[in-house]
């Protein structure tokens, strides 16, 4: 059997994917642990600083009293007061006792928004303690001080590497060498994102290759043995990937490189191939887990890129040479990785092809100059900073890269997540050419276009989307409101803020309406401007245009009440050559043949409450029978003067009011309008009590189904013909013909 490691590794991710498929796992969740005081016993297994903060990890852990958690945990603590050094904490391998608050990572609420829960999961991590203090410890010696004298080997790397290089870089830096990414501005992290750049932050084979050559020259100098020599090297290479964090990149990395100096001393050519699924087969016998990590589907992704599809596109190009092979990998790796990559990022780096062309050939020199930096600077600043000017000029020229690229047009396409079975007949499209292509004659013209063809027919199952006459959903922002509403390519949102939930627009919205395939917003409506409804739009303005959806158009409600608020959105929105338009009872615009009539408010209405002012539409689609009516936080007289303007009959959906406050949505609209569905947008134990159990009572009177993201995170109806497709991102999904 040709390469049996290939067809081994297969069929463990096969099997292992189709499990988690049937049944995947959850991450802790004693709800009881959240903001609660608790003490842990356990062992320390790595210390580290992120930002001003400092961190333990402890493993091993079990309850000091029967009210903590459970015993064999493994959790973060963030002590309360931070160290100017890793030396003052107890070494790692100490038992320790800490006390602190406890808090559960947060799980993903909408689609397109990151796991946090989750990504620690998949490491073997529960949960963390805030604002703890070291109650005692016992030091203990053994293995665990190889790691302690590492950890201060990467503090002192760190430290040298901050003090050689500017901010900006010496995140870039350290990010390439050590692993560590605490320091990365999000402006580099997204730039380099958008230009398909972002595997150079990551601890790649390329550095262990490098760094491993390297070692094995030296050691092979001392006139020691070839054998020898080789294991020598990977013992010192083994240790650089400790010190770095053992990543999943990393340990495909140092297995790869061990698999080729063992295919070296026993004669043999290495196999890419096969030592990549040696590789995977390894790492997830060790940890299955690692099958749902993004890191690990990326990394492998890549390598099965170069491999599968390698060869064939290096077979038709023109001409062969260093020009050929560097062309057929980028394109290669490239197209192998497009729909893993829209998975998880949602876009097209359009240039990166292109970029990574001029990036690539440099990425050698860069490594080596940061790598002699960082170790001269560890002894020698000024030897530090002389072996750091070509890495300098480098990440100028990068830097340079990005802006050109930030600047062209269509330099990114959002195309959003697609459907497994889109990216497994991609796949299958894809390879299927790639065999025919390495079995046929290089001399035979057709193959061009039936590669040609191939590929423009997988890259369009991929990226096309059959979208539903109109699609409404309810993003869960926490306690505050956020609605996108597609139809015929066109997209509005209705609010967008919290009072709960930190860079909402940036964690929360703007993931979510990627993963749909969108980067453009035709109306952005303010119904009012209380927090919970506005801060998501302010912090949007706030943000760099390449990281923030582009909106066309802001609608505010026509009032002559002044509002802060609403004055610094108006303002921000006009920096930015946004129109801003006022809307009043009566006003009605259109989106494609979905009709927006507005409500509410009444121009020159006087309103005890800002809540009264809220734009309220009756939302209508003719060609579907479609209709919902959406409220903002509407109450009072005002809620009682909409109710007498809307038509009796059915409305498919209501959006309830003000979270669902007891004294909003009375009888008298639930009688008129008669709603099939009712979203709620409130959030997880909010202080407000929210949906009050008075409303919900009336609702459930009325026979309207209600969906709350309190209950179900968000939730999307999709309206087709007569059909309407509700779905549910935390709980099952559910058809209902209308």
């Amino acid at each position: 059997m040709k390469r049996p490691a290939c067809v081994v590794g297969c069929c463990l991710l096969f099997f292992l994917g189709l499990l988690f498929f049937l049944k995947m796992p959850e991450p802790f969740s004693d709800d009881s642990i959240s903001g609660r005081s608790i003490s842990l016993h356990g062992t320390i297994d790595d210390k580290y600083q992120k930002k001003s903060n400092t961190f333990l990890m402890i493993k091993n852990v079990s309850p000091v009293s029967e009210k903590d958690p459970e015993k064999n945990l493994k959790i973060i603590v963030k002590l309360k007061e931070s160290r100017e050094s890793l030396s003052e904490l107890p070494p790692i391998g100490s038992e320790v006792t800490v006390k602190g608050t406890g808090m559960l990572f947060q799980r993903a609420r909408n689609p397109g928004n990151f796991d946090i829960a989750r990504y620690y999961m998949i490491r073997g991590i529960d949960l963390e303690i805030y604002d703890a203090e070291i109650i005692s410890f016992r030091a203990k010696g053994g293995i665990s001080g190889l790691d302690e004298v590492l950890c201060l080997i990467r503090e002192g790397l760190s430290g040298a590497v901050e003090r050689i290089y500017d901010e900006e870089d010496a995140g870039v830096v350290k990010a390439m060498l050590l692993g560590d990414r605490a320091d990365l501005s999000e402006d580099i992290r997204n730039s380099f994102r958008r230009s398909g750049m972002s595997h150079i932050l990551c601890i790649s084979a390329l550095h262990i290759t490098l760094l491993g050559m390297a070692f094995l020259k030296l050691i092979r100098k001392t006139g020691l043995n070839k054998p020898a020599s080789y294991i020598l090297s990977f013992v010192l290479i083994f240790l650089y990937g400790r010190l770095t964090g053992s990543g999943v990149s990393t340990m495909r990395a140092l297995i790869t490189f061990a698999l080729m100096m063992a295919a070296d001393l026993a004669g043999r050519t290495p196999d890419l191939l096969t030592s990549m699924s040696i590789a995977g087969v390894i790492i997830i016998l060790f940890n299955p887990y690692y099958l749902m990590d993004a890191g690990f589907i990326l990394s492998f992704s890549a390598v099965s890129g170069i491999g599968l599809l390698g060869p064939p596109v290096k077979k038709l190009l023109p001409s062969g040479g260093v020009a050929a092979g560097s062309l057929s990998t980028a394109f290669a790796v490239t197209l192998f990785m497009l729909p893993v990559t829209l998975y998880f990022f949602y876009q097209i780096p359009v240039f990166s092809i292109v970029i990574n062309l001029a990036v690539i050939p440099l990425l050698g020199i860069l490594l080596v100059s940061a790598m002699l930096s960082a170790a001269a600077g560890y002894v020698s600043i000024i030897a530090g900073v002389i072996f750091a000017l070509p890495s300098k000029l480098i990440l100028r020229l990068y830097g340079v890269i990005t802006m050109i690229n930030d600047r062209l047009p269509c330099s990114i396409i959002t195309t959003g997540r697609p459907e497994i079975w889109r990216m497994l007949l991609f796949y299958l499209i894809i390879i299927t050419t790639a065999i025919v292509i390495e079995k046929t004659d290089k001399r035979y013209k057709p193959a061009y276009v039936i590669s040609g063809i191939a590929v423009v027919t997988a890259v369009g199952i991929l990226t096309f989307h059959f979208r539903p006459d109109i699609a409404v959903s309810m993003i869960d922002v926490g306690q505050g409101d956020c609605h996108f509403i597609e139809t015929e390519g066109k997209a509005l949102m209705i609010d967008c803020g919290s009072s709960d939930t930190d860079r909402v627009a940036k964690y929360r919205v703007i993931p979510y309406v990627l993963s749909r395939g969108y980067d453009t917003v035709d109306y952005a409506v303010l119904t009012h401007p209380d927090d919970d409804h506005i801060n998501g739009y302010i912090e949007m303005l706030n943000m760099n245009k390449e990281d923030s959806l582009n909106i066309k158009c802001f609608i505010i409600p026509d009032i002559s009440v002044r509002n802060e608020s609403c004055d610094e959105l108006v303002n921000l929105a006009k920096d930015r050559n946004i129109r801003v338009f006022k809307i009043k009872a009566g006003d009605a615009f259109s989106l494609g043949n979905t009709c927006f009539e507005c409500l509410n408010p009444e121009k020159g209405a006087v309103f005890s409450d800002m809540n009264e002012a809220s734009v309220c539409f009756s939302i209508k689609l003719d060609k579907t029978g479609f209709r919902a009516l959406y409220t903002g936080d509407i109450e009072g007289a005002a809620e009682d003067r909409m109710i007498e303007r809307l038509p009796y009959g059915k409305y498919t959906l209501l959006k309830c009011a003000h979270h669902g406050s007891e004294n909003s949505t009375p009888e008298s609209l639930l009688d008129r309008i008669k709603p099939a569905f009712t979203f709620i947008s409130a959030g997880v134990n909010n202080r407000y009590g929210h949906p009050h159990e008075a409303l919900l009572g009336r609702l459930r009177d009325s026979g309207t189904r209600i969906h709350t993201t309190k209950e179900e995170g968000a939730v999307r109806m999709d309206v087709n013909g007569k059909k309407v497709r509700i779905t549910h991102f935390i709980e099952t999904k559910e058809v209902t013909d209308r």
